[in-house]
């Protein structure tokens, strides 16, 4: 496992929609450990962090790797199954994006699937506010959307 650098605003990567993982092949399985291991560092670095994107670390693969109140694991091929009609106006942040915080809007609650590493199906119901802001800003890393696409005028 490697502790890899995170990108920040200005690298064309983050603006690179990720590709589903193939589990008949093995190159997405360093990517995966490498982001898990990436977010503990930034966490202990910097005091906080709960989540962080493949695309983040440079890996092309549809990854999002947790260390919050759902679990420490990598979520891979993650997707919405369900989003509440209800929406909410958070401060949002990003190691992509030191120092800046600023106001999005996300769906109040949201529940996704997804496979962990090693192919088991886990889903989540209904995530408080909280993760659900959480969730649907790492999802849209994956698409190669960031933070300051959806900030509020």
């Amino acid at each position: 496992m490697t502790v890899r650098h995170i990108l920040v605003d200005g690298d064309p990567r983050l603006r690179t929609p990720a590709i589903e993982v193939d589990f008949g092949r093995d190159e997405w399985k360093d990517d995966a450990r490498d982001l898990l291991e990436t977010l503990t560092d930034a966490k202990v670095r910097e005091g906080f962090g709960r989540a962080l994107a493949g695309p983040q670390i440079g890996s092309p693969f549809r990854l999002i790797a947790f260390e919050c109140s759902i679990g420490r694991f990598v979520a891979v091929n993650p997707r919405l199954t369900w989003s509440s009609p209800e929406e909410q106006e958070v401060l949002d942040d990003c190691f992509s994006f030191p120092g800046l915080r600023l106001m999005v809007k996300r769906a109040l609650s949201v529940s996704f699937e997804c496979l962990d590493i090693h192919g088991a199906q886990l889903s989540f119901e209904r995530l408080s506010p909280d993760l659900s802001e959480l969730l649907q800003h790492e999802l849209d890393h994956l698409e190669g959307v960031l933070m300051v696409d959806r900030r509020l005028q």
